[in-house]
């Protein structure tokens, strides 16, 4: 098996070496973006089994994003979590209305794991 590749983007240098470390500690390769600026490109280069998207961030939000990758060829069929501290209900609504692959509360470990695990099949290449 290979090890599944997760491309975290927060603007919040604490909250992407946080989740860095979590999820290197259980197996998986992450590459870290603090900004929501080139990401399209980034998918397409480096080929993430899986995107963990902050909502909130300066310049493009989460949600703004979101529609860009699914709007593009290359990049829509990339399982897109959205991440943020947002309270849960609104952050499930966002994960709903904007056709991503599931929603993660930040800190919130258990359910990172959850998530990822329900995912699981989809980040097989």
């Amino acid at each position: 098996m290979t090890t599944r590749r997760i491309l975290v983007i927060d603007d919040d240098h604490i909250h992407l070496v946080t989740t860095q470390e979590l999820l290197e500690e259980d197996g998986y390769e992450v590459l870290l973006q603090d900004s929501p600026l080139g990401v399209t490109e980034r998918i397409i280069v480096t080929r993430p089994d899986l995107v963990l998207l902050d909502v909130n961030m300066p310049a493009l939000s989460g949600e703004t994003l979101l529609p860009i990758l699914k709007g593009r060829s290359l990049t829509r069929d990339t399982p897109v979590v959205l991440f943020s501290s947002n309270d849960e209900s609104s952050l499930r609504d966002s994960a709903r209305r904007l056709g991503a692959a599931g929603y993660v509360c930040k800190g919130d470990l258990p359910g990172l794991r959850r998530v990822l695990a329900r995912l699981a099949p989809l980040a097989q290449r």
